[in-house]
């Protein structure tokens, strides 16, 4: 009985440990969303098409590090997750949230169907980020064009934006799994006796 109460505990905080992972999540989002809202009227309140320029670029300073911190969230739900799935839910009787989850997106055969099952709420956060990167680096582009610089300076200033943005996503884009982690530790141990 005291093996089943440490199971619960252990499942119990690990699930009470997501729930504060996801609502941070959303604390981070709003923090960011409205960071680069005064961002935007701050640069539209900006008289030199320079200052403007500016004023948006700055996004980048937000969204960027920002978007990190969603992310390293996001891995940590996923790492508790796949920790509960391997060696917690094995012990549960009838608990297995995260093992079904999961099967059921395996064994789909259509690949949209098996999104149906999965919140998306990684590719969501991205979504926003990138978008509020184009929004404020399309009005960057725009100020830029009326800045006094010459015609070939104007399209290295633009493309160097929307290379900005496609690294970025490029970069921010990537996720990382950790169940095969968690399966090798399980069975390292299992080969130690533990």
């Amino acid at each position: 009985m005291e093996k089943e109460n440490q199971i619960w505990n252990e499942y119990h905080s690990l699930r009470e440990e997501i729930r504060v992972a996801d609502s941070l999540n959303c604390q981070i989002m709003g923090i960011i969303i409205g960071a680069v809202a005064l961002i935007l009227t701050t640069g539209v309140g900006q008289a030199k098409p320079s200052a403007r320029v500016m004023a948006f670029l700055c996004s980048y300073v937000v969204t960027y590090p920002g978007y990190r911190l969603l992310q390293g969230n996001r891995r940590r739900i996923w790492r508790i997750s796949t920790y509960i799935r391997t060696f917690l839910e094995p012990n549960l009787g009838f608990v297995k949230w995260e093992t079904r989850l999961s099967k059921q997106r395996e064994i789909s055969t259509d690949p949209s169907r098996a999104q149906q099952f999965s919140t998306l709420i990684s590719q969501n956060e991205l979504f926003i980020i990138q978008a509020l990167n184009s929004v404020t680096g399309t009005a960057a582009i725009i100020y830029i064009w009326k800045l006094e610089y010459g015609l070939t300076a104007k399209i290295v200033s633009g493309l160097a934006i929307v290379g900005l943005n496609w690294y970025l996503w490029i970069k921010t884009s990537r996720q990382e799994k950790h169940l095969e982690g968690w399966a090798i530790l399980r069975r390292s141990l299992s080969n130690l006796g533990n």
